[in-house]
């Protein structure tokens, strides 16, 4: 009787591991970033836009340049141009995979990518 206990305990333990671990490899993308707030990670940000963005978007108001001004864009509801929630998730995607006219910046890392998200937050 006490091997079917220890056998039971085990097993029970492998499935809450097994559930655990899918649980965080299938959690929602926002769910695993949280948007950086520190000084350092907003000014390499801000450089990078300045260096990648800005000449399509302005990032102090919601004017049209080549694309939408970019001004409160993790405040609004919805992103500009694709209507998509805008969520950290979905500002990663268009860098990634852009909706309608602007191009991919697939080549950013993901530590660019977190940066230009915190200085778009700042907006």
């Amino acid at each position: 009787m006490r091997i079917f206990k220890i056998a039971f305990m085990l097993m029970l333990t492998v499935a809450l591991l097994c559930s655990f671990a899918f649980a965080v490899h299938h959690a929602p993308e926002a769910l695993k970033h949280t948007i950086k707030t520190d000084t350092e990670s907003i000014g390499r940000g801000k450089n990078l836009f300045d260096a990648k963005c800005k000449f399509c978007h302005n990032a102090y108001n919601t004017g049209t340049l080549v694309g939408p001004g970019l001004k409160g864009i993790l405040k609004n509801t919805v992103l500009p141009v694709s209507k998509q929630p805008a969520t950290p998730e979905n500002i990663r995607r268009q860098l990634r995979q852009p909706f309608s006219r602007m191009p991919s910046f697939e080549y950013l890392s993901e530590e660019e990518a977190e940066d230009i998200i915190a200085f778009l937050n700042t907006l």
